[in-house]
């Protein structure tokens, strides 16, 4: 019964729509694999894809972010989900799943008044039987070959699981068998599809032939193995983000335990000198009011004496006799000398006083200075959750890139043109020169536009949302985290640190030496190629960490190095050199691997690396994209414009993708391209 409830819930789990999490209505299946409701996919189109100046019909994976081409690019995009195949297998298990879960009581004994729970049941019949029935059933020679499946005794929901032979059925066909696979298109066909569109593919073979060339079981077994590695190994990166989330969490108590205490350091500490200084101002004030009231009481004596001599003057003057008139102006004159030294005396001391408070220089200057606080730094170490089991895995996938003759590598696919997108906004003085393009985890764009003095960030509409401007022209950037980027200012010979979390301002200013170029983030360091012979390695503060002296055979004007990108995966790094026409790549510690040139290659300008290690080169003065092997060798010209006169500039791929954008130098538009098949 266990067993049975337990493939109950995994056939439930397995028949749920990632969208909407309810049971699949009108399964749709994508190239990439993954199935959704016709309803849900829908809804997704309608919010992903920009309406306006669709060069072809093209959405991406909800889950996996894998772009889906649509063969017709006349369907109306309401009509997108609606012409996708039907997932025909997850049909049919919805359909049996709903069908066994009427199934409780034997049919016949139902029919007799009975109720028995069934123990069997014939899927040839389409009924279920208790052990009684069935032995009757197996009694009649012509029914002896029907298919009867044991449902576990005791069970509530008579829960089978399904027999998969039942429902390999085409995906485009439901009631054609699957016999064929298409090595071109990697889709298995039946014999309709082999017939409408696949008669002019090479790599058509049967199942049975397909089969041949490998053991299904030990290939499910090990299918099943590498899924259970990267379901252990995902539920170590979760739980290391777990306790990502518990050590922030507990981070953010303690920063906030900080801050109080400092706050209630300072409120005491400026309490104390508060107090400090009233207390010296009563002293001073108390003191200095005393001496006034003595000065005073000196002063109003001094005035008494001498209105009293004046009284006497008078008195003596208007009634005395003439001797006591004499005597009176003896003494007075004698009284005048002795005034007039004790006032001399009295002002010595007389003088202006005001008292002021002079605060603390020391004081006075943190005050001023101090803009905050202090700095919440997310301090990130690159830790290596990448296990030996799958790096061996990894390396055993790219080995059979090459041998597997039922994988279509990338080198093998072309460019195809699905979209373009305009750059130029109602602010910008100058035609546009994107000279560096940034894909954000988000959907959203970053663009350099070098021209204008801006970068600008684009929406998943493509819609310019907002921008920033510089004092110089910018020219290249790269993601320093989800929220930072760095830009490069030759001009000035800075990086700017420009924030996008919530809307894009400068957060810091880097100075270098030496003019910087191009720009990228290798192994939480940052790499500027310099217009000299000079790599500059920096920390993340600015602070210069070593330089690399490059190989001076060529002259400084011949090297020019403008666009640096790194592989950290292949542990490549490559730079491409404008008026030396070449590409060069080194090794994580700076050894020379090989240099790239070609006749076909003039001034090399924008640099990337696509999922298989591939390097895509734009040649500015040649016109061209060209696709260059992880060992330097030219694969092929992906792109060629010298038709259009048009300056390719810089390449980018979207993340994981077969998708990048591609701009051009002095040109208002950036244009999207998809890797994939050649049509036959």
């Amino acid at each position: 019964m266990a067993t049975s409830l337990q493939a109950e819930t995994q056939l439930s789990q397995a028949l749920q729509c990632p969208i909407c999490l309810e049971t699949f209505t009108r399964p749709k299946v994508l190239p990439c694999g993954h199935t959704y409701c016709a309803s849900c996919l829908q809804s997704h189109i309608n919010n992903k894809v920009n309406h306006s100046k669709l060069a072809q019909a093209c959405f991406p994976c909800p889950v996996c972010r894998m772009d889906t081409l649509l063969s017709d690019p006349n369907i109306c995009i309401e009509q997108w989900a609606e012409s996708l195949p039907v997932n025909s297998i997850v049909s049919s298990l919805i359909e049996v799943s709903a069908r066994q879960k009427e199934v409780y009581h034997c049919d016949q004994c139902i029919k007799q008044g009975k109720e028995l729970l069934a123990t069997y049941f014939c899927k040839d019949c389409d009924r279920s039987m208790c052990m009684s029935c069935m032995q009757f059933h197996d009694g009649f020679p012509s029914l002896g070959r029907h298919y009867i499946i044991s449902v576990s005794d005791g069970a509530q929901s008579c829960f089978v699981t399904p027999d998969m032979s039942t429902i390999a059925t085409c995906n485009k066909h439901s009631k054609k068998r699957i016999k064929f696979f298409c090595g071109d298109h990697e889709t298995p066909c039946c014999n309709t599809c082999v017939i409408l569109e696949h008669r002019k593919c090479e790599r058509v073979i049967t199942v049975d032939d397909m089969l041949k060339s490998f053991d299904v079981n030990k290939k499910s077994n090990e299918i099943e193995a590498n899924l259970n590695m990267f379901e252990n190994h995902l539920k170590q990166i979760t739980h290391k983000i777990k306790e990502n989330s518990d050590t922030i969490q507990k981070d953010k108590a303690d920063i906030l335990q900080q801050i109080h205490s400092i706050k209630a350091r300072l409120i005491a500490k400026l309490q104390k000198l508060e107090d400090d200084v009233i207390a010296a101002l009563e002293t001073n004030f108390k003191s200095e009011s005393s001496n006034l009231q003595t000065q005073d009481l000196d002063g109003q004596t001094l005035i008494t004496a001498i209105g009293n001599d004046r009284t006497q003057l008078n008195l003596v003057m208007n009634h005395g006799s003439v001797v006591q008139k004499v005597i009176m102006l003896h003494n007075l004159d004698q009284n005048r000398s002795r005034y007039l030294r004790a006032i001399t005396e009295y002002q010595k001391d007389i003088k202006d006083i005001r008292i002021r408070f002079d605060v603390d220089k020391t004081l006075t200057a943190y005050v001023d200075n101090i803009s905050e606080l202090g700095k919440i730094n997310i301090l990130c170490k690159h830790i290596n959750l990448t296990s030996p089991c799958l790096q061996a895995f990894e390396t055993n996938l790219r080995q059979a890139r090459g041998t597997e003759p039922l994988i279509s590598p990338l080198k093998d696919r072309k460019a195809v043109k699905v979209s373009e997108f305009k750059v130029k906004v109602s602010s910008d003085m100058n035609v546009c020169h994107i000279t560096d393009i940034l894909h954000l985890s988000d959907a959203r764009i970053l663009i350099v536009d070098c021209n204008n003095y801006k970068m600008k960030l684009f929406g998943e509409n493509r819609k310019c949302q907002e921008s920033t401007k510089f004092q110089e022209r910018p020219w290249s950037a790269c993601m320093l985290s989800e929220t930072e980027v760095a830009v490069t200012i030759p001009a000035q010979k800075a990086i700017h640190i420009i924030q996008i979390k919530d809307k894009m301002r400068k957060k810091r200013e880097i100075t270098t030496r030496f003019e910087c170029w191009g720009v990228a983030l290798v192994q939480g360091q940052l790499v500027i190629t310099t217009n000299g012979h000079i790599i500059l390695i920096l920390d993340m503060h600015g602070n210069e960490i070593k330089i690399v002296q490059m190989d001076t055979s060529d002259s400084k004007r011949q090297l020019k190095p403008i666009f640096i990108k790194a592989d950290t995966t292949n542990s490549a790094m490559y730079i491409s050199y404008d008026t030396a026409h070449k590409l060069r790549a080194y090794s994580m510690t700076w050894d020379a691997l090989f240099t790239y040139t070609n006749q076909d290659l003039q001034n090399a300008a924008g640099i990337d690396i696509d999922r298989e290690g591939n390097i895509y080169l734009c040649g500015y003065n040649s016109h061209c994209v060209q696709q260059i092997s992880a060992e330097g060798k030219i694969i092929k010209t992906l792109l060629s414009k010298k038709e259009e006169n048009v300056y390719p500039l810089s390449i980018t791929f979207k993340n994981g993708t077969e998708r990048f954008c591609l701009s051009y130098g002095n040109c208002d538009v950036v244009e999207v391209y998809q890797l994939q098949f050649s049509q036959k």
